[in-house]
């Protein structure tokens, strides 16, 4: 059973600290050389100097990165940037966002989450991961000793009980409300009224979790469970590493949004890459459409592209290819190619969804990828825009784009209740969750609970 459990937070002090948007950041794993160095500079506080640390000139070998920010984190603590809270608390958290001219208001609650392997059921992964970014994560982990952003997370809940049980205890005003970078609206609710506590904890009990965003996250916070499990045997049952700091929202929100997650790939990387190769060898698989492009910029093309891209999702599974000679085409899935002899081994319920189609059929079977290769960030990358996509055709190392349609949360639901996965990046939850408004500070001798 999902284990929800109050803590005391670790957050800003809003006597030091008077405007979040001023500290909070993005998820690391989405934040750009660019935009790191523009958070370093916002703020001499800004959370991105715990959860992405650069080396210092000098520093102290190579991993020096993770020494500097525990030794920030540390000295926040001890000034009183950063404060603890006196007793434990969930908080219900809302996010007001406009996309493609409609406001949405996500909601979640946040709180501890009792740390369960994949192979229990309770907490449930649909995407692969990088072995490289769990390293990271590691290193930063042993030394910070804390969870410094959430796990984004989903559950089931067709009468929406854990959050009324939650609203009970809301407050009138937030403990924290601005708007981020992206624009949007941030309101947090610290709730620590113990009847409202126990309604939100006793209504998760009996619903499985899906990760959404956060699954390296999860994983570092497993292997660091283990880690210290090892260095403190007699630690109690609720000692506070066994525990991971999770964004919990309602999949049944329709208010919960998924954005597409584009494939862009810098062919200088690709050994013996050969676009006339390729565009010979897709029609084994696919109905392929040329489209006429504007050339100049490849970025007028979008909102065409878009559309196209739209259109082929609604005949099936399509999507759209951008080529290093900036011709852009549809390939269409050819009918019954994911449910032939070639994809025998495959579950019906990943063969439906386009990005499996993607890899399986043109990394794979057409270009020959490795796994490696795929998992080189310096040769794949992402976009969640078309436009995104183009102007990193236009401006970067990338030559290739595939843009893909979203996957839809009852896929999701379905390949993770099958305990399956997706491959790497198959879904882009937006808007990300903020990271810098509650922390967990992570102490073998501390349990959790009211």
């Amino acid at each position: 059973m999902a284990e929800l459990a109050p803590w005391r937070a670790l957050y800003y002090n809003p006597a030091k600290i008077s405007d979040l948007a001023q500290v909070v950041t993005p998820p690391y794993d989405v934040i750009t050389p660019e935009q790191q160095a523009f958070f370093y500079d916002r703020h001499p506080y800004n959370v991105i100097r715990l959860i992405l640390p650069r080396p210092e000139v000098g520093g102290a070998g190579p991993d020096s990165q993770y020494l500097q920010a525990a030794a920030d984190f540390s000295a926040w603590r001890q000034n009183q940037i950063l404060i603890r809270d006196g007793e434990p608390s969930l908080f219900f958290w809302e996010t007001d966002f406009t996309l493609e001219g409609r406001t949405h208001t996500r909601r979640a609650v946040v709180g501890l989450l009792r740390l369960e392997s994949f192979e229990s059921g309770v907490v449930r992964p649909h995407e692969k991961t990088f072995s490289a970014a769990k390293t990271d994560r590691f290193k930063l982990m042993q030394q910070v000793r804390a969870h410094l952003s959430t796990v984004f997370a989903l559950y089931p809940d067709k009468e929406d009980r854990v959050l009324a049980g939650l609203k009970q205890g809301l407050t009138e005003a937030p403990m924290f409300a601005f708007e981020d970078y992206e624009g949007s609206q941030q309101r947090l609710y610290r709730i620590a009224d113990p009847h409202a506590i126990r309604a939100a904890c006793d209504a998760m009990a009996n619903l499985p979790i899906f990760i959404a965003d956060g699954h390296h996250r999860y994983e570092t916070s497993l292997a660091y469970q283990t880690w210290l499990k090892k260095q403190f045997p007699q630690a109690p049952p609720r000692a506070s590493f066994n525990y991971v700091l999770m964004y919990l929202s309602n999949m049944m929100d329709p208010d919960l949004v998924i954005r597409s997650a584009h494939r862009l790939i810098a062919t200088d990387r690709v050994p013996h890459f050969d676009e006339e190769s390729l565009l010979a060898q897709l029609p084994k698989y696919f109905e392929v459409t040329s489209l006429a492009l504007d050339q100049k910029p490849l970025s007028a093309n979008t909102a065409g592209l878009g559309e196209a891209l739209r259109q082929a999702g609604r005949l099936g599974t399509g999507f759209a290819m951008v080529t290093p000679s900036r011709r852009a085409f549809i390939l269409q899935l050819k009918p019954g190619v994911m449910n032939s002899p070639l994809t025998a081994h495959m579950s019906p319920a990943l063969a439906k969804l386009d990005v499996v189609a993607l890899n399986f059929l043109i990394f794979e079977k057409l270009m020959h990828l490795s796994s490696q290769i795929q998992d080189d960030k310096e040769t794949f990358s992402y976009a969640s825009t078309v436009a995104g996509a183009l102007a990193a055709v236009e401006q970067s190392p990338v030559k290739l784009a595939f843009l893909l349609n979203p996957t839809r949360i009852e896929h999701v639901q379905e390949v993770a209740s099958a305990g399956l996965i997706m491959p790497r990046k198959s879904t882009y939850f937006y808007p990300k969750v903020p990271v810098g408004l509650v922390m967990h500070p992570i102490d073998p001798n501390e349990e959790v609970g009211l």
